[in-house]
C-alpha cells in the first residue's frame, strides 16, 4: 500500500538524511551522559572500576552496532527495530522490542526535561512545570516541521554541547593529578579498583549514561540516504565519537576533582572546575560547562523525540498500534506519534529522575537483547540473505553483547525492583491488549 504526498498516512520524509546527520542524532542522543549521572559510579568502584566498566559498555555498543548496521543493509525495506525483530523472530517478540524502544525513548524525554528544567533554574533562576511545559511545546513544535529541521537543529545543539566538553578536557588536562585516580583512607593505599570485580560491575549502569542511546540512530534508516551503505558509516561514526569523549571526560574530570569529591556531585564538570574558580578562565569555564550541561540535554531532548516518534510511527505503520498514530502532517513528520511521545514524557517528568532513569535503560536492554537475538537467527535462518554489509566479528561478537546486555538488565533489576516490575507488567499488558488479543491491521508501506 502507497500513499499520495498530502494523503496523510504512511510516509515519511525518505532519502533527505545523511550519514553525518544520522551520527549526529545518535551522539547527540548520548552526550548529555557525561555531563552528569556517570560519576556516582565512582563510589561504588573506583576509577579504575568505573574505566573498566565504561570499556566494557563501548564493547557493548560497539557489537549492537555492528548488529544493527547488517541487519539494516540485509533488510533494507524495514525501519524501527520492531521490524527487524518481527522478521527474525515473529510478530510476538517484534512487537516487544518495538515498544521498549517507543516506551524507552518517550520516558527518556521525560527525563531531559527534567534535567533541563533544573538547570534552567539554577542558570537563569526560572523553573518549575512551566519550563517543562514549554520545553516540551517547544521540541514537539520543532519536529513537527519534519526530519530535515528536527535532525538539522539536533546536529547544531549536539556540535555545541561536543565543542563544549572538548573544551572542558582541554581545560582540565594541564591538572592532571595520577594520584586523584585513587580511593584510599589512612589506613590503606590507595586504589584504582576501590571494591575489585563486584565494584567494577556494579559501575556498569552509572558508565552507560556515557553512551546510551547511541544506536537509537538507526531509527533515521527510512529517511536516510544510501541507508545500506551510509548506515554503518554513521553507528560507527557515532559511537567512536562517544567513546572518545566519554572515556576522555572519565580520565579529566576525576583526574582533576579525584574520586571522594567528584562521586557525591550532582554536577560532576562543575565541580571539577570549582577549585580553579578563583581565575578568570576558570570561572569563565564554570559559565560555559553550565551553559554546555543545558544545550547538551536540550540535543537529547530533540534525539530523543525524534527517534521515539518514528519507533511508534513504525508500529502503527505495521498494524501494532492504532493506525491514527501512522499519520503524517505536510511535512511528513508523525504527527500522532510525536504528540504521544510528548504525552508519556510529560508523565514521566513527574516521577523521581533516579528511577526513571533505571526504567528507560532497564527498557533499551530489552530490545538489545531482542536485537542481538534476531541478528543470530537470521544468521542461521537465513544464510544466503543478502547482506551489502556484514558485522566485523559475526555471531561471536553478537554473543558479546548480549551476556553484556544481560548483566545490565541483572543492575537495573537490583536497584529499582518495584518500578521495573512495573514496567514489566505493563509492557506485557500493552502486548496482550495490541498483539495477542486484536489482531494486527494490514500494514502500509514502510
Amino acid at each position: 500500500m502507497t500513499n499520495s504526498p498530502d494523503s496523510g498516512v504512511r510516509a515519511l520524509q525518505s532519502g533527505t538524511l545523511s550519514w553525518i546527520k544520522v551520527a549526529s542524532i545518535g551522539i547527540a542522543i548520548a552526550i548529555s551522559g557525561n555531563f552528569s549521572g556517570w560519576n556516582y559510579g565512582l563510589a561504588i568502584g573506583g576509577w579504575g572500576g568505573m574505566f573498566a566498566a565504561a570499556l566494557a559498555v563501548a564493547v557493548l555498543f560497539f557489537c549492537l552496532a555492528q548488529c544493527l548496521a547488517e541487519l539494516v543493509s540485509a533488510l533494507p525495506q524495514g525501519a524501527g527495530f520492531d521490524f527487524y525483530a518481527r522478521a527474525a523472530l515473529g510478530p510476538t517478540s517484534g512487537y516487544v522490542c518495538g515498544m521498549a524502544v517507543a516506551l524507552a525513548l518517550a520516558i527518556g524525554t521525560g527525563l531531559a526535561a527534567t534535567f533541563a528544567e533544573a538547570y534552567c533554574s539554577a542558570l537563569l533562576g526560572v523553573g518549575g512545570w512551566p519550563v517543562k511545559l514549554a520545553l516540551f511545546a517547544i521540541v514537539i513544535g520543532l519536529q513537527l516541521r519534519g526530519a530535515e529541521d528536527a535532525a538539522s537543529m539536533t546536529m547544531a545543539t549536539g556540535a555545541v554541547a561536543l565543542t563544549i566538553l572538548i573544551a572542558f578536557c582541554v581545560f582540565a588536562a594541564p591538572h592532571f593529578t595520577f594520584a586523584n585516580l585513587l580511593t584510599g583512607s589512612s589506613r590503606s593505599p590507595g586504589t584504582l579498583f576501590a571494591h575489585g570485580p563486584a565494584g567494577t560491575f556494579g559501575c556498569i549502569p552509572y558508565a552507560l549514561f556515557l553512551f546510551l542511546g547511541v544506536e537509537q540512530a538507526a531509527h533515521a534508516a527510512s529517511e536516510m540516504r544510501d541507508m545500506s551503505t551510509s548506515m554503518p558509516k554513521a553507528l560507527m561514526t557515532a559511537i567512536g565519537v562517544a567513546v572518545l569523549i566519554g572515556v576522555s571526560v572519565l580520565l579529566f574530570a576525576t583526574a582533576t576533582a579525584g574520586v571522594d569529591r567528584l562521586a557525591t556531585s550532582n554536577d560532576p564538570l562543575f565541580t571539577a572546575l570549582e577549585s580553579h574558580l578563583g581565575t578568570t578562565t576558570g570561572a569563565a569555564m564554570a559559565k560555559v560547562v553550565g551553559f554546555g550541561a543545558l544545550v547538551a540535554l536540550m540535543a537529547t531532548f530533540f534525539s530523543l523525540a525524534y527517534a521515539g516518534s518514528r519507533q511508534i510511527f513504525h508500529l502503527a505503520n505495521s498494524g501494532n498500534l492504532p493506525h491514527a498514530l501512522a499519520r503524517t502532517n505536510g511535512r511528513r513528520a508523525p504527527t500522532g506519534a510525536l504528540i504521544v511521545v510528548g504525552a508519556i514524557g510529560i508523565c514521566a517528568a513527574g516521577f523521581r529522575p533516579e528511577s526513571v532513569m533505571v526504567v528507560f535503560i532497564f527498557l533499551i536492554s530489552v530490545s538489545h537483547i531482542l536485537l542481538i537475538a534476531s541478528f543470530l537467527r537470521l544468521r542461521r535462518s537465513q544464510p544466503l540473505l543478502e547482506r551489502p554489509y556484514r558485522a566485523i566479528g559475526g555471531s561471536r561478537m553478537a554473543y558479546i553483547a548480549g551476556g553484556l546486555s544481560l548483566a545490565v538488565i541483572s543492575s537495573c533489576y537490583e536497584l529499582e525492583v518495584r518500578a521495573l516490575t512495573c514496567s514489566i507488567l505493563g509492557l506485557a499488558a500493552l502486548t496482550f491488549f495490541f498483539r495477542i488479543k486484536r489482531p494486527p491491521q494490514a500494514s502500509g508501506s514502510v
